[in-house]
């Protein structure tokens, strides 16, 4: 599983729209659209944020399976 599909995995088990995910890490929601769609890569600070609101780590983000 990539990176964005991850990202894109959470957030739906979370029952969260992209607008609702990037208000929360103030991004807009084309920016997370970015990111599950692989075009582009979230900088640290950013997968720091995710992983913090969802309460899991970094490393279980960026793991490759």
């Amino acid at each position: 599983m990539t990176l964005g599909e991850k990202l894109r995995s959470i957030r739906k088990e979370k029952d969260m729209t992209k607008q609702e995910l990037g208000n929360v890490l103030n991004v807009p929601k084309e920016r997370i659209k970015l990111y599950e769609n692989n075009e582009e890569v979230p900088s640290d600070f950013y997968l720091s944020a995710f992983a913090q609101y969802f309460n899991i780590s970094v490393e279980e983000l960026t793991d490759a399976e």
